[in-house]
């Protein structure tokens, strides 16, 4: 392998490094949208075709002046088996290593490319002739 292909393999590893980081980045945020409509989005169940009830969000719902002090409480208990919090909690474990990799795969990927870059620049620079 001479040195031009070895350099054109090492540039395309970088930026498929960073092309993966990029797309567990998505991934990680799609799934923190998800959550975030999950959580903050108002919903409704259906129970047949005659039949509906409107919940409120998970974190925005109101707990009236019943003196009722949670969600299960508040909204009914069909109402917090739709949204329930391990389900949300476990997409959030699963989002985290994804986010953590691509941040990795992106960092070092950039980073390889940006020192190659400095090294072309220091070899054109020492190749240039000394000033008088």
């Amino acid at each position: 392998m001479n040195a031009e292909e070895y350099e054109m393999a090492f540039r395309e590893r970088a930026e498929r490094k960073r092309t993966l980081g990029v797309l567990l980045l998505i991934a990680a945020g799609g799934i923190w949208l998800w959550l975030a409509y999950e959580l903050f989005a108002p919903f409704s169940l259906d129970y047949g075709s005659h039949s509906s009830t409107t919940c409120a969000s998970p974190v925005f719902y109101d707990e009236g002046s019943s003196g009722k002090h949670g969600y299960a409480e508040a909204e009914g208990d069909r109402c917090a088996v739709a949204r329930d919090s391990a389900d949300l909690l476990g997409l959030l474990v699963v989002s985290l290593p994804l986010a953590t990799v691509g941040v990795f795969q992106y960092t070092s990927g950039t980073v390889a490319l940006a020192a190659r870059r400095h090294t072309e620049e220091l070899t054109v620079l020492k190749a240039l002739p000394p000033r008088p």
